[in-house]
């Protein structure tokens, strides 16, 4: 039960049935982008995303995904005005790392988040770089899966997981 308190109540704020566990924060997104996405889908990602996300866009492409990638303005952030003008009727998923492995600039998560939700899109974020640094607080941000990965917490390599929202689909 301890344990179980602590990333239900003092990590992420969620029901331990939304916790989806893996081999890696690489693993999660994987699980998310190939297990959401179609083709005829739109998705919209970023251009410095980590390669995980972007070393499997090729492959969405070849299955007829349609793909936008946004780029960060001079300060390495995604602006959420460049992510909303960018959303087609077709728009399926965003999915947009919340704090970058390079720069270590903080996206605006909740309001990406906030459009994504708004225009009923799905919505991930990579939180790799953002767990135990960032208050994530799952219940009220507009997150529909979020990756993580326990080395970022001193944990073991090889471990990570996938928050998957109640009610989200996705087919593993």
């Amino acid at each position: 039960v301890g344990s179980e308190m602590c990333i239900r109540d003092r990590v992420l704020n969620c029901n331990p049935e939304e916790i989806i566990f893996t081999s890696s924060g690489s693993e999660a997104n994987n699980m998310v982008l190939k297990g959401v996405l179609k083709s005829g889908d739109h998705l919209i990602t970023s251009s410095y995303e980590h390669p995980s996300v972007v070393k499997v866009l090729p492959l969405l492409n070849e299955m007829g995904v349609e793909i936008s990638q946004v780029k960060p303005d001079q300060n390495g952030i995604i602006q959420v005005n460049t992510v909303q003008s960018t959303i087609k009727d077709n728009t399926r998923l965003i999915s947009i790392m919340y704090v970058n492995n390079e720069l270590g600039t903080i996206n605006p998560i909740s309001e990406i988040g906030a459009v994504a939700r708004d225009n009923s899109i799905l919505f991930h974020t990579d939180g790799v770089q953002a767990l135990g640094k960032i208050e994530l607080d799952l219940k009220d941000e507009p997150i529909d899966f979020l990756s993580m990965s326990a080395h970022k917490l001193y944990g073991p390599k090889g471990v990570g997981a996938l928050y998957k929202r109640e009610g989200s689909s996705m087919t593993p």
